[in-house]
C-alpha cells in the first residue's frame, strides 16, 4: 500500500506494519486515520499469512494525540464528539480484540491517542527516545472506561491513577519500570529487536498464539475460572496438528516446523 497514505501497511513475510504516517504533525490522529488503521487491521487478521501486526510511527514520533484542527471542532460542534468517541472506540477495539499477536514499536512521543493505540497491542516495544503520557487531566476530560481499563490492566490501579490525574508525560524508563513499556532497548536496536522478537512468535505455534490469547483475554474481562467450554480448548488442542508436531519434534530434538 502506499506509503504517502496517512496509515498504510507494508507485509514482509509472516509480519504486517501498520505506520501511522504524519510525520510533520507526530502522526496526530485525524478519524480519517482511525477508520483507515480499523481497515488495515481487519486486512491483516484476514490474510493468512501474518502471524503478527506491527504498529508504528513514522519520523520522530509514534503518535502525539488528536488532530488539534479536528479537536478544535468539537468545542463547536456538538455531535463531533459523539462522532469522534465512537470512532476512536471502534477502532481501538478492533485493534485490541484482533485475533493475532501485536506489537507496538515505539520512538518519540507516544501521546493521548498514541498512547491509547499503544496500548491496544498486546506488547509495547520502545526505544529509550519514548515518552508517554495521556492527558485528560491538563484538559478537563474524562478518560473513557475501556481506555482506562486497559491502562489499569498494564500498570495497575494507582499508578493509572497517577498518570491520569496529573497527565505527566514519562520518559521511556519510568514507562518500562511502571510496566507501560515491556521492552526498552538504545535507539539503534529498536527495529531490530522487534523483527527478532516477531520471527520468534511467527516460528511458534499460531494456534497456541492465538488461543493464548483469547484464554488471557478472558481473565482480564474478568472469567474467574474455567468453564466447560475453555477446558474443551485444551483437551481439543491435543488432537491438533500443532500438537503433534511438536510432540514429534520435541521426541525427535529438533525445532517444530508448525504449518499454520
Amino acid at each position: 500500500m502506499s506509503s504517502q497514505s496517512a496509515v498504510y501497511m507494508d507485509v514482509d513475510g509472516a509480519v504486517a506494519t501498520i505506520h501511522l504516517n504524519r510525520p510533520d504533525k507526530r502522526n496526530a490522529l485525524s478519524q480519517a486515520m482511525w477508520l483507515r488503521l480499523m481497515e488495515l487491521v481487519d486486512a491483516a487478521d484476514a490474510d493468512p499469512a501474518v502471524k503478527v501486526i506491527v504498529v508504528t510511527g513514522e519520523g520522530q514520533a509514534f503518535a502525539a494525540g488528536a488532530d488539534i484542527d479536528e479537536f478544535r471542532q468539537t468545542f463547536t460542534d456538538p455531535k463531533a464528539a459523539e462522532v469522534t468517541a465512537d470512532i476512536t472506540y471502534r477502532s481501538q477495539k478492533r485493534l485490541h480484540r484482533n485475533a493475532k499477536p501485536t506489537i507496538a514499536k515505539i520512538r518519540g512521543a507516544c501521546v493521548g491517542g498514541g498512547c491509547g493505540v499503544a496500548l491496544c497491542c498486546d506488547l509495547r516495544f520502545a526505544d529509550t527516545t519514548a515518552k508517554l503520557g495521556i492527558t485528560p487531566g491538563k484538559l478537563g476530560l474524562i478518560y473513557t472506561l475501556a481506555d482506562t481499563s486497559r491502562l489499569i490492566d498494564a500498570v495497575g490501579p494507582a499508578k493509572a491513577k497517577d498518570i491520569l490525574y496529573t497527565g505527566r508525560i514519562l520518559d521511556a524508563e519510568e514507562a518500562y519500570r511502571i510496566g507501560l513499556i515491556d521492552r526498552l532497548v538504545a535507539p539503534g536496536d529498536l527495529d531490530a529487536v522487534v523483527a527478532e522478537y516477531a520471527a520468534q512468535i511467527c516460528a511458534a505455534s499460531q494456534f497456541s498464539a492465538r488461543g493464548t490469547k483469547q484464554i488471557v483475554q478472558m481473565i482480564l474481562d474478568g472469567a474467574p475460572d474455567d468453564t466447560p467450554a475453555t477446558r474443551q480448548l485444551f483437551v481439543d488442542a491435543f488432537k491438533g496438528d500443532d500438537f503433534k508436531e511438536g510432540f514429534a519434534a520435541f521426541a525427535e530434538k529438533r525445532k517444530p516446523k508448525f504449518t499454520a
